[in-house]
């Protein structure tokens, strides 16, 4: 015989003249997680449901792949069979498409040989640090597709290089955590796995990511289930993790342990979501996004924020460029303009101009130019079919997650006709002493929905007042005493 079938030929030929032990050693895993340890398969039923799970397979399908009856692989996985004959384990291991290393492991758990006489781990290798769908022995490269036109963001860049670099050796310090926050729309995704890309050579171990859909129209992922994911990318057979939020973090931190791994984790919607997806070693980074300011993660997990604003003028033109072609938006300068303008210089709204536009290479820009006119700061011309080229349902997710004193604050700032507003401008179109309106006001500064761009100077840009004045004319705020004194002006205080 050759291949990996001596191997469990020999194993089971020593157990049954004696040179082996007979006895399957006492599983002492902890209650609920039978056949694990440290989030690892160590009996036969444990490893053939883990490999089967990794293979996609039904029970009924394995069955039938490896000529068994389905009672039989039943039997197998709820630990009722724990001696299977020599053709079943065979059967099984060309079933799954077992490796050398794999089929050693099963023959060990097959005769109830201790790990140390066969020489390897009874954990899946394919599972060791590599994501389920990677070839066995590669990490997880979990990262989204890169970005196609990306531009700008020079300064961001450059700061992310310099937090986020693990050099060797590295690991006995704090986890480094970069938190990009801005508006819905600004890029920070973009800006997020554009990085990332780039720095992938960085983080040999691996490259993480979760979307935590805080801002998505149904139910934000809860940290159990992005701990879920998380597992099960760095080897963790679904059948072995731990059932409470705090076992699968400390379970986490364990796995990521030593290992030059990078962590994206997308569209947080507060700290509390973040914090049990920290890894506990320095040899790792962390890169979050949100559209709130997660000032809890900066103050008590020390997390460097990086604030993502609109595009320069400049930048928003070489977006255009980029994406519809330098010579069409030379050919037209005031056209690309406008658009810079009425977009005002934010990337999605750009790219959904772009995408009208390409879709249309015979159309002058100024046709695009001049239906953003039309709408009068409105966001039709910026909405579409697509959820996340959306505009108006980008802003909407924002504004729903407001508590109802800050969704009606936002709604009265679009009747305010100045540029910014003070607090006490605020109080005014309330009709509110000061101090009620500090709250909401900070409430609608942390969701990036107004931003204080001096000491006590509030504003927001076109779109937003656009969306705010959407929201007002669908649903008419509480006016009551908004009249009963003067709407005062920034400038008037």
């Amino acid at each position: 015989m050759t291949g990996r079938w001596p191997d469990i030929d020999r194993a089971l030929t020593g157990k049954r003249e004696g040179r082996l032990p007979t006895e399957e050693p006492g599983d002492v895993s902890p209650p609920g997680h039978r056949g694990c340890v440290d989030g690892a398969a160590t009996t036969l039923g444990a490893l053939v449901r883990a490999w089967r799970e990794r293979a996609l397979l039904t029970q009924e399908e394995l069955a039938e792949r490896a000529g068994l009856n389905v009672r039989t692989v039943r039997r197998v996985e709820s630990g009722s069979v724990r001696r299977p004959r020599l053709g079943s384990v065979r059967s099984l291991a060309d079933a799954l498409g077992l490796g050398r290393a794999e089929t050693e492991t099963l023959a060990a758990a097959a005769t109830g040989t201790s790990r140390q006489v066969i020489g390897v781990r009874a954990v899946p290798p394919s599972y060791d640090r590599t994501a389920r769908s990677g070839p066995p022995g590669a990490p997880p490269r979990q990262l989204p597709a890169d970005v196609a036109g990306f531009t700008g963001r020079e300064e961001a860049l450059r700061r992310l290089d310099a937090l986020l670099r693990i050099e060797p050796g590295d690991g006995t310090g704090p986890t480094t955590i970069a938190a990009i926050v801005g508006p819905a729309g600004v890029g920070k995704t973009a800006l997020a796995v554009y990085w990332a890309h780039r720095a992938a050579h960085r983080f040999p171990d691996g490259q993480l990511h979760v979307d935590l859909r805080g801002f998505d129209p149904g139910e934000a992922l809860r940290p159990a289930e992005a701990l879920r994911g998380l597992l099960t990318a760095l080897g963790v057979p679904p059948g072995c993790l731990p059932a409470s939020t705090d076992e699968r973090a400390a379970l986490f931190r364990s796995r990521s342990a030593g290992r030059r791994m990078l962590v994206l984790l997308d569209n947080a919607r507060d700290a509390d979501q973040v914090r049990p997806l920290l890894p506990g070693a320095g040899t790792c980074a962390v890169l979050v996004t949100s559209r709130t300011q997660l000032s809890g993660l900066i103050a008590t997990e020390g997390a460097h924020p990086i604030v993502v604003d609109a595009l320069t003028s400049a930048e928003a033109r070489q977006m255009l460029a980029r994406r519809l072609g330098a010579h069409r938006t030379a050919a037209e300068p005031e056209a690309v303009a406008e658009i810079v303008e009425h977009c005002a210089r934010l990337p999605l709204a750009l790219a959904v101009v772009a995408a009208r536009a390409a879709l249309r290479p015979g159309f002058p820009l100024i046709r695009f130019a001049i239906e953003l006119r039309e709408t009068r700061g409105g966001l039709d011309a910026l909405s579409g079919g697509d959820a996340r080229a959306d505009l108006r349902r980008a802003f909407s997710w924002s504004t729903r997650a407001l508590s109802p004193s800050a969704a009606r604050l936002f709604r009265l700032l679009a009747t305010h006709p100045g540029p910014e507003l003070s607090t006490v401008a605020v109080a005014s179109l309330a009709a509110l002493p000061r101090d009620e309106v500090r709250v909401p006001l900070a409430e609608l500064a942390d969701a990036h929905l107004v931003v204080e761009h001096a000491p006590d100077r509030y504003t927001c840009h076109d779109l937003l007042r656009a969306h705010a004045a959407e929201i007002a004319r669908a649903l008419p705020v509480d006016r009551s005493g908004v009249h009963e004194r003067p709407v005062l002006t920034a400038e008037g205080q």
